[in-house]
């Protein structure tokens, strides 16, 4: 009997163990689904939101590049030099933040930030560039010049800088150039001129008369910025120059300089004919002055060709044409056949490019700034070519992508920049094709982009206004220096040049897809070249939305180009329309105070308006309007267009003259 009891309570006490232990293992997994339901709800995929990319410091400035990450689970972000060095004295990193405390130039260089949870890595790559914002030494700001009438006087334009800055003259806020009257010292009339403005910078005016009594700007710029100072010149009567304490010590230098103004005319007319009897030497030996390439010579992309799958997949711009080679061989592509490719004519190599600097990423890889020498380029079309060494600015678009629709987007530039010449267009300098990536190099300016000009332009009164009228979001730091602002003409005249460039895509049939001052480059003599970097991730990746799977600039769009992807030469006006109303609005962000969905909801339901500035002449607002038409058909055509600015520059200049004549009576 005790023995059948103690067996029923030992097979109790099994049932029982054995149901607690099944209840907690049932809770303890559980408790693990969830958690893994947890994580891969909040979790996700890790990245970096957003990528950061390359950035400029002021020598001796400070300054912070952010690397923030998203997902993944408790991620490490670390900074590193190049890929796995440490990092430089001066520079420190902390939370995924870099940190400068005195920007020197060994500091600059290429710098990578990696991300890691234990299970996935990530890795952003990025330049730091150290430079010196340019700075007139002379002329000193409120210089005054005093002459006598018929003398020489020459007035420096003197600037320093890291890159060294280009610099130009104007007076009273008109370029000086051979349009109104001032010749360039190689210029074949420099010799007969009474204004020359010499290659070291200096503005020659010789036979100084009353006429010449003016402002007189020397502004200097490059990649770093601009600066900006100017000089009055007094031409007095013969006997009533006043005395020399007067003139404070600028005109002391002046005066001193006239003593010696005939000797140095000498000395330059001399070289100047020595040179301009080389060049002619040159020309006779059958020289070419400029690097062209034959308009409309060979299509970049043919009509019905078919698509080599092989350059797709492989990632290759190139391929043999001529042999029935299967993918396979189209991947190893041998010389001989790139010898017969329709982009030999464009090839260049890559070690021809220095000063390499990462501007952010495009559409299909990098975007970098660097330089070449076009003389080299010469002779690998000319063997026998011995120009002098001519270092050229070059915007270099990599092509890290295998995706079709990029590729094709890639071909589509080539087609766009190379069968289109026009001095305000970037011209097409080269493809470096030998290895990958492939590079395209365009042609770029000495002062950068438009959008950073007019920025440039703001006072520090305005920059302020505009930041916080629509928040620091989309609001740009304060530039160190402002420079004077852009006069009407010069508006005028930039709205001309950007309807010319148009044009000539339009009577090609070609479309732009991305007009903006972001994608316009501006020169030290103020002309517009369209071009297209089109930074997708950098300083201008919130100018930009990704819509399925497709980054567009948004607020320049029209509704059939977002909505329906629809781009034809009539989506180029309504964003010719955006870009002058950038212009006149000092590099605003259309729509500001709108995020992205709202502009998108507005575009849909046709209630998306644009507001001209009350600055912009009444016949611009109108024609502008008519660019911003719903309908692609009420959108006037680009020759239309054209005309239109033409018209208005020359009544512009009519009423200038007129009101000078007023002044004069």
């Amino acid at each position: 009997m005790c023995f059948r009891l103690a067996f029923v309570l030992l097979l109790l006490s099994e049932l029982q163990y054995s149901s607690t232990a099944d209840v907690s293992h049932g809770h303890r997994g559980r408790v693990r689904k969830a958690n893994r339901r947890h994580r891969a709800t909040t979790d996700g995929v890790l990245r970096f939101e957003p990528e950061p990319y390359s950035k400029k410091f002021e020598l001796g400035s400070s300054g912070k590049i952010h690397c923030k990450v998203a997902g993944g689970v408790t991620p490490t972000v670390q900074w590193f030099l190049n890929e796995k060095d440490p990092l430089p004295d001066g520079i420190t990193s902390a939370n995924g933040t870099l940190m400068v405390t005195e920007a020197k130039k060994i500091q600059a260089g290429n710098y990578s930030c990696h991300a890691s949870d234990g299970d996935q890595i990530i890795t952003a790559r990025i330049s730091l560039d150290v430079v010196v914002s340019p700075r007139v030494l002379e002329p000193t700001p409120g210089q005054q010049v005093h002459v006598t009438l018929g003398q020489t006087v020459s007035l420096n334009c003197l600037a320093v800088g890291d890159p060294p800055p280009t610099t130009h003259w104007d007076r009273n806020l008109s370029i000086l150039h051979q349009q109104n009257g001032a010749d360039i010292d190689e210029s074949a009339n420099s010799s007969m001129s009474r204004l020359v403005i010499l290659s070291n910078g200096t503005l020659v005016i010789q036979n100084a008369t009353e006429v010449d009594s003016d402002r007189y700007g020397c502004t200097a710029g490059s990649a770093a910025g601009l600066a900006r100072n100017e000089l009055e010149l007094i031409v007095h009567p013969v006997g009533e120059l006043p005395p020399a304490e007067s003139t404070g010590v600028a005109g002391k230098a002046v005066l001193v300089s006239i003593t010696v103004a005939g000797a140095y005319m000498i000395l330059v007319l001399v070289l100047m004919l020595y040179c301009r009897r080389r060049r002619l030497q040159r020309r006779q030996r059958g020289e070419k002055l400029e690097l062209e390439m034959a308009e409309g010579r060979e299509k970049l992309v043919e009509e019905g060709e078919k698509k080599i799958n092989g350059a797709a997949q492989n990632g290759r711009l190139l391929c043999d044409r001529e042999s029935g080679a299967d993918n396979s061989e189209v991947s190893g592509t041998s010389k001989t056949s790139k010898k017969s490719s329709q982009y030999d004519h464009l090839s260049v190599p890559k070690t021809l490019l220095t000063d390499i600097i990462t501007l952010g990423r495009g559409e299909f890889g990098d975007v970098m700034l660097a330089k070449i020498d076009l003389a080299q380029i010469k002779k690998l079309r000319n063997k026998e070519d011995e120009s002098e060494s001519v270092m050229q600015p070059v915007l270099v678009k990599a092509l890290t992508t295998k995706d079709n629709v990029q590729l094709s987007e890639f071909r589509r530039q080539l087609d766009l920049f190379s069968r289109v010449r026009d001095e305000h267009i970037s011209r097409l300098l080269g493809l470096c094709t030998a290895d990958e990536p492939h590079y395209m190099l365009l042609e770029h300016t000495d002062w950068g982009d438009l959008k950073t000009f007019l920025i440039a332009t703001r006072t520090q009164e305005e920059n302020e206004e505009y930041i916080a009228r629509v928040g620091p979001g989309h609001g740009l730091p304060p530039t160190p220096t402002s420079i004077e602002p852009l006069a009407p003409a010069h508006k005028m005249a930039l709205a001309a040049h950007l309807a010319a460039a148009a044009s000539r895509l339009a009577h090609k049939r070609l479309t732009h897809r991305d007009i903006a001052a972001r994608n316009c480059l501006i020169t030290s003599s103020l002309t517009l070249k369209l071009s297209l970097p089109a930074l997708t991730r950098g300083p201008h990746s919130h100018e930009y939305y990704k819509m399925h799977d497709t980054v567009i600039p948004l607020r320049w769009l029209p509704v059939e180009a977002v909505l329906e992807d629809e781009y034809s030469i009539k989506s180029d006006v309504y964003m010719y329309g955006a870009t002058i109303w950038e212009i006149y609005t000092k590099a605003e962000l259309p729509f500001a105070k709108l995020n992205d969905n709202s502009v998108l909801e507005r575009l849909k339901s046709g209630s998306l308006d644009w507001n001209v500035p009350g600055s912009m002449p009444d016949k611009l607002q109108e024609l502008l309007k008519r660019c911003w038409s719903k309908s692609p058909t009420d959108r006037p055509q680009f020759p239309e267009i054209f005309e239109e600015v033409n018209n208005m520059i020359k009544d512009l200049a009519d009423n200038s003259s007129q009101h000078s004549a007023e002044r004069e009576k």
